[in-house]
């Protein structure tokens, strides 16, 4: 199974329990994959997904930064919970 396929399941499993937070953030994941595939006019495999998928959480970590800086609880939960929720499609990292 693709890793496009896992976020589609994921995103109709969301849909169905009612997980409006995981929905959003795959909703999200899912339109850029859409973006670069149509700007590309490919279907993206894997490898690029993956690397799409990393950008998400590099623009999450960003903003997460910025609501610290502003003091802004809610925001800072919402960033966190979205990388978390991307963060599972993606390979574990090797301990250091």
């Amino acid at each position: 199974m693709t890793l496009k396929n896992q976020l589609n399941d994921s995103l109709k499993d969301a849909m169905k329990s009612g997980d409006e937070v995981r929905k959003r953030t795959l909703r999200m994941a899912l339109a850029a994959v859409k973006q670069a595939e149509v700007e590309k006019r490919i279907e993206l495999d894997d490898t690029a997904v993956m690397a799409l998928l990393q950008k998400e959480i590099k623009n999450r970590r960003e903003a997460l930064a910025e609501a610290q800086k502003a003091n802004r609880a809610d925001l800072i939960a919402a960033n966190e919970t979205e990388i978390q929720i991307i963060e599972t499609f993606l390979p574990k990292a090797m301990p250091a």
